[in-house]
């Protein structure tokens, strides 16, 4: 009798454990409510109804033969990366606990965005986009500005591209900032919108705005910061108290004297008020800043800075002190100390600054060569005087060494157009026409 009671008691016990089991993977509904919530053009964002403590697997396929698995997802929001421009794909979203597993939700259909290019030519802006196979029309939209306001709409376009021209557009301009928006639809459906900024060239003011403001003073920065540039370059000597001191000239022209800044201390510099320079009047407080305050204020604006060495005898202490400002105010990888003198680029390296190298060439073999030194001895940039023997295949080769290439004396919007589809990766300028 008890061992009959006892068949009949484990019987009992392995029944309850089977059911168990059966009810906690009953628990795990079939996964449902997968959106896309956004996409780019190599990527989509996907998210789900959550289910409570689960992981989830998600599997993806082309349509074709190609198709990706991504297991143990923590969060029901999931990004896949690397996928192909205006592309239709299959996905389908399950969750899991432990080994226990879901069945597999619906098969959604998703998208990538179009990859959008642009070209400037003769005054033209023309943006082309991917075509998307199941896409019926398009919209496209140009933001002036960032302003609402001047937005330029284009509806239902059949094409795969669309010319701005200054007809069309007051004040079309190269290299002024504007946003190129894409979005495909299916019949009335809307996909999802991609979006270029115009401008993919570093816009650089030289010695600040110093059309707006006196040269290389912290007003003339912060005019280029409200003009909407990248960066700043400056030049800079180094005091006879060994500060560093942002400046043209050795001699202290800008505040009306014939004084030697490398023959004066930081203390009596400062008494010199910048009486030169453009709207000198409107700014009257301004004085020669120190590297310090530069960086400082660069730092705030979230800029680049270019500082040119125009005093070959720097000293190390003063290296030291550029780097120690760039740490202070957390700028490391935006500051750029750059020379052309060889023997002051290769001590720009020895300090451990990011070091750029500048050339005032007379043809196109000497800014090779330049390019061959500034990459044998890993400068991060070179810098040079715009003329014609700047082309294309010099940029191509300054990239294959690793280097990002830049000029200046850039003086007028059919030049700035030239030099920006070289497709270089910075222009140094002085003129309004970039903001």
């Amino acid at each position: 009798m008890r061992k009959k009671a006892a068949l009949i008691l484990s019987a009992l016990i392995a029944a309850s454990t089977f059911a168990g089991v059966s009810a906690s993977a009953t628990e795990i509904q079939k996964t449902e409510e997968v959106t896309q919530k956004s996409a780019t053009a190599t990527s989509v964002t996907l998210k789900w109804k959550k289910t409570s403590d689960a992981k989830y697997d998600i599997k993806l396929s082309n349509g074709k033969n190609a198709k990706r698995s991504y297991k143990n997802i923590k969060t029901n929001k999931y990004t896949i990366p690397k996928l192909h421009a205006g592309k239709t794909y299959y996905i389908k979203v399950r969750a899991k606990k432990g080994k226990l597993k879901g069945a597999w939700s619906e098969v959604y259909t998703v998208y990538t965005a179009p990859k959008i290019t642009y070209k400037w030519e003769k005054g033209k802006l023309t943006a082309s986009w991917t075509k998307m196979k199941k896409a019926t029309s398009y919209n496209v939209r140009l933001e002036l500005n960032f302003n609402k306001k001047n937005n330029y709409k284009v509806k239902n376009l059949k094409d795969t591209s669309y010319t701005f021209t200054k007809k069309k557009l007051k004040g079309l301009r190269v290299n002024k900032v504007y946003n190129i928006l894409v979005r495909p639809y299916i019949d009335k459906q809307p996909l999802f919108t991609s979006k270029v900024k115009t401008r993919d060239i570093e816009v650089v003011g030289h010695r600040g705005r110093m059309d707006i403001a006196p040269e290389n003073t912290l007003a003339s920065f912060k005019e280029a910061h409200k003009s909407n540039y990248d960066s700043v370059e400056a030049d800079y000597f180094e005091t006879y108290s060994g500060e560093i001191l942002i400046s043209h000239d050795r001699i202290l022209t800008a505040c009306g004297s014939k004084a030697d800044i490398r023959t004066l201390t930081l203390n009596t510099i400062k008494q010199y008020p910048i009486v030169k320079g453009t709207n000198v009047d409107k700014y009257s407080t301004q004085y020669l800043p120190t590297v310090d305050e530069v960086i400082r204020d660069i730092s705030k604006y979230k800029m680049r800075l270019y500082l040119h060495t125009k005093d070959p005898n720097t000293s190390d202490n003063g290296f030291k002190k550029i780097a120690a400002a760039i740490k202070k105010y957390k700028m490391e990888g935006k500051v750029t100390v750059f020379s052309p003198s060889k023997p002051t680029f290769e001590r720009i390296k020895k300090n451990k600054l990011q070091a750029g190298f500048l050339l005032l060439p007379a043809n196109s073999q000497q800014v090779k060569d330049a390019i061959t030194y500034a990459g044998s001895h890993n400068a991060y940039m070179v810098i040079f005087k715009y003329g014609d023997y700047i082309n294309a295949d010099l940029v191509s080769y300054a990239h294959s060494k690793k280097l990002r290439f830049g000029c200046y004396n850039i003086n007028s919007t059919s030049t700035a157009s030239t030099f920006t589809n070289m497709k270089p990766d910075f222009l140094i300028t002085n003129y309004d026409y970039f903001s």
